[in-house]
């Protein structure tokens, strides 16, 4: 991962308000939700944000397909470092939701 994307997916996922509307929805059991903020929401803003700033159109589909899964990665390791909340507590209830479907 190029290091300007690096820095940009810490610094946005690392945003306080960001990080507390994580909590919340972490408190309330909206994984969904909760997933779907960090794996698509953000990470597609961020991605865009940086293919912008390289002079790629807006989303580049090649920059996405290669980092999303780094910059999701980032996203996760913030929430839980933030709320400390065990990555395989993360993993068992989104497992638990894709279950539920």
């Amino acid at each position: 991962m190029d290091t300007r994307l690096k820095e940009l997916a810490e610094s946005r996922y690392s945003q306080v308000e960001f990080l507390k509307t994580l909590f919340e929805l972490a408190l309330e059991k909206q994984w969904f939700d909760l997933e779907h903020m960090i794996q698509h929401d953000m990470a597609k803003a961020i991605i865009a944000d940086y293919s912008y700033e390289k002079g790629l159109d807006y989303l580049n589909t090649q920059v996405y397909y290669e980092n999303w899964e780094s910059v999701i990665e980032i996203g996760w390791h913030k929430f839980c470092s933030h709320t400390g909340i065990k990555m395989d507590k993360v993993k068992t209830e989104l497992k638990q939701l894709r279950e539920n479907i």
